[in-house]
């Protein structure tokens, strides 16, 4: 089996078409379909379906890119490394985050990595949306919450906390919250489309509760419901790492300072192994202290 064969099929499942691999490559379409053939015939198993306008993987094709896409990035890698010399940290991360992670934390991580290595350059989408890695081409990716199996390497870097948040202004025209059911008689902000949504699951050292709610105000974002505690809308249950100045300053108060929600596990992503190429560890472990310091605080 050659290895340009393998290196055109997995440069077509990255860039997600034949042209556009073919444009990357600096080759005609026409070779880069004729490789993709001829793997095909010489492996005797199906690895694209291709209609006129797309290709998706077979079970097959899939686990023959994973299996194939971190040893082609290794020695692209290392071809780039004997023209480039000590600049082999370069080319472009492709990244997707959750929005508030992404904003607060992510972003200001990647501008100070792009600062640092010069030739290293980023494409980030910021969603809520579990995006499929392999079919979109992304390089990493940071996901809230268990993990479903899969192919994906995972390294887990922390833990998100939710905490619950008023104004004082809010406050003080209200009923005092002394234990977590007596949020149910007040104006809540929810985290909407999520179990978030009208029931809140908190503990403390010695106990824990389950509160139904009747939601005041819904949003998909975590970032809005702050700000909407902020300007006295009602209680939020929001990450620490995200209101935390806001509390500092005096904006919010932490209205059940004993009480928090179960945590969220923190998860960094990748089609490959994270170690498999510099600019990969590079970016990976910069986000992970990034992301493992701004959990703690």
């Amino acid at each position: 089996m050659e290895l340009d064969l393998v290196r055109y099929f997995v440069k077509v499942v990255q860039f997600g078409s034949f042209s556009k691999a073919a444009e990357s490559l600096k080759v005609p379409k026409s070779t880069v379909s004729k490789a993709i053939s001829r793997l095909e015939n010489e492996t005797g198993t199906t690895l694209l379906l291709r209609t006129t306008r797309s290709q998706t993987l077979t079970p097959a094709g899939r686990a023959f890119f994973d299996s194939s896409v971190g040893a082609i990035q290794v020695l692209e890698d290392a071809r780039k490394s004997l023209s480039a010399g000590d600049s082999i940290v370069s080319g472009v991360i492709k990244l997707t985050a959750p929005e508030d992670l992404g904003n607060h934390v992510v972003a200001p991580a990647i501008a100070h990595l792009a600062k640092r290595h010069a030739a290293l350059d980023f494409e980030l989408r910021y969603t809520d949306t579990v995006v499929d890695l392999v079919k979109d081409g992304f390089d990493l990716a940071i996901r809230i919450g268990q993990l479903k199996e899969s192919r994906l390497k995972a390294r887990r870097v922390g833990e998100i906390t939710l905490i619950a948040v008023a104004s004082p202004g809010y406050l003080k025209n209200s009923e005092r919250i002394r234990h977590p059911r007596d949020l149910s008689a007040h104006a809540c902000l929810t985290y909407g489309e999520t179990s978030l949504r009208s029931k809140w699951h908190l503990k403390s050292k010695s106990e824990s509760a389950t509160v139904t709610l009747r939601p005041r105000i819904m949003s998909n974002q975590m970032t809005s419901l702050m700000k909407m505690a902020v300007a006295g809308a009602g209680v939020a249950l929001v990450p620490r790492y995200l209101c935390a100045k806001d509390v500092q300053s005096g904006r919010l108060v932490e209205v059940l300072p004993e009480w928090m929600s179960i945590g969220l596990p923190v998860s960094i992503v990748s089609p490959l192994a994270m170690s498999s190429t510099a600019r990969l560890k590079i970016t990976t472990d910069y986000l992970a202290d990034a992301i493992r310091t701004a959990l703690a605080e």
